[in-house]
């Protein structure tokens, strides 16, 4: 195991890094995966550099792949053994973090004779911007969390903080019997003030989940009398209130991270708490007028949880019930192979639901379809008889229905220079409405293409 100091060092180019990344995701909120090899300086130490040194390329071989596919994933850097990584969305880390368990089993299923490749796994979400500007000291607070919830677990095993727990659970319940998950509890580690929740994804049948070992759990008596006497006080001030006329609102279990998190009312007011994270009651700061309400927090630009609410006259105390919703997507990858068919298709058909201000909800049903057809142009002499294209033409062919009504349906040629040292990364708005709108993005490099229809929230319009 990588010993990962309490503030690991993060270099611009590595800051830069993150950024572009999350920029081309737009998002504010990142998903850091950190990874390490269990017992890889005592294997070192029995069999020797070579032996290691091997070990090590036949892991970043399975996971760099896996973290970096469809650009689910961006590997930012190794420190020895161990991997950090970011994503965008909560569900997709989960998933490529399981899916590496996966492929390491199939490996160490591959080979006997040597000692099996186990890694630990540790998730951790935040905010990482300030003002839509990349905070190194925000960001290394939340790299710190991530490394410390993967020193936690042990080899095969993937580790949770809450906040990733709950922005993916929707996405585990989905899949049912393939995706497990168990809380472990709250536990203290090493530079960090508050016990973190740690939860485990893992397999049925394929892992059996594993509180961590060697690491000290807080108990639950002390916090029980606390919350009990927040509970009456609670009880007390709302019929203090009652008494006077006035409308209090105290969230219990509200279950969301809102140092790291928005919760928004009703689209438009962001709401403020009195306490800490992760206090059993929050009372609400932000005035709330009786009836009935719909509050949110976004994971990302495509992903949503709501939790409608009402609100009576005097205390409220009340437990929300959030429920996910995601916006519809489509990507297709392609590359040009000379005297190859290269044009690639991908199609999605998706139902789902778009909020007003008012509370009202919008049922929609979307169809999409996004086609890459690469050909090259024309050849240029490069040198003893030899030719070759000096650039690609790109047709961008795509269609977008909305309730079965065609909203965009057009075609885009594109001309690049495969041997351009520059990406091109190009956004087009193709429709929106005050609630979403559907944008098409595509990324240009070398011979390759990656394109993307994607439906994401008018709040995040550039």
């Amino acid at each position: 195991m990588t010993e990962i100091p309490p503030n690991l060092p993060i270099d611009p180019s590595e800051l830069s890094l993150v950024d572009q990344y999350r920029q081309s995701r737009n998002t504010s909120v990142l998903t850091i995966m950190f990874t390490d090899i269990q017992g890889f300086t005592r294997l070192t130490e029995e069999r020797g550099d070579a032996f290691s040194n091997e070990m090590r390329r036949a892991h970043d071989s399975i996971l760099a792949p896996i973290i970096e596919r469809d650009g689910a994933g961006r590997v930012i850097k190794h420190i020895g053994d161990a991997v950090m990584a970011v994503f965008a969305e909560p569900s997709a880390a989960a998933a490529r973090a399981l899916e590496i368990q996966d492929a390491l089993g199939k490996y160490n299923a591959q080979h006997p004779g040597q000692p099996p490749l186990l890694v630990r796994i540790g998730l951790h979400m935040g905010q990482v911007t300030v003002e839509d500007k990349m905070s190194l000291d925000v960001f290394g607070r939340h790299v710190n969390r991530a490394s410390r919830v993967e020193g936690l677990a042990a080899g095969g095993h993937v580790y949770l903080t809450y906040s990733v727990f709950d922005s993916a659970r929707g996405w585990m319940a989905g899949r049912q019997g393939e995706v497990a998950w168990v809380s472990h509890g709250r536990y203290k580690v090493k530079g960090i003030d508050e016990p973190l929740e740690i939860f485990e994804a893992y397999r049925p049948g394929a892992a059996k989940p594993q509180a961590p070992q060697d690491a000290r759990k807080e108990t639950r008596l002390p916090r029980l009398l606390p919350a009990a006497g927040l509970v009456l006080a609670g009880a007390l001030a709302a019929l203090a209130f009652l008494a006077f006329g006035r409308t209090t609102v105290t969230f219990e279990d509200l279950g969301v991270r809102t140092d790291t998190t928005d919760v928004m009312l009703d689209h438009k007011a962001r709401l403020q708490f009195e306490g800490e994270p992760g206090d059993h009651l929050r009372e609400c700061l932000t005035p709330i007028k009786p009836g009935r309400h719909l509050i949110y927090y976004d994971v990302s630009y495509v992903t949503r949880y709501y939790a409608p609410i009402t609100v009576k006259r005097g205390g409220n105390i009340l437990r929300p019930q959030f429920e996910y919703e995601g916006l519809p997507g489509v990507e297709v990858n392609a590359a040009y192979e000379p005297r190859h068919k290269n044009d690639q298709t991908n199609a999605n058909t998706t139902d789902y639901a778009t909020y007003d201000n008012n509370g009202g909800r919008h049922d929609h049903k979307a169809d999409l379809s996004l086609t890459l057809s690469p050909s090259p142009g024309n050849p240029v002499p490069a040198g003893k008889g030899v030719k070759k294209h000096k650039t690609l033409f790109w047709t961008l062919t795509w269609s977008v229905a909305l309730d079965g009504k065609a909203i965009s349906a057009d075609k885009l040629i594109v001309e690049y220079d495969p041997e351009s040292t520059e990406e091109a990364n190009v956004k087009k708005d193709l429709w929106g409405d005050e609630r979403h709108r559907y944008v098409l993005n595509y990324i240009l490099t070398g011979v390759s293409c990656q394109g993307e229809i994607q439906a994401q929230y008018a709040e995040y319009k550039d």
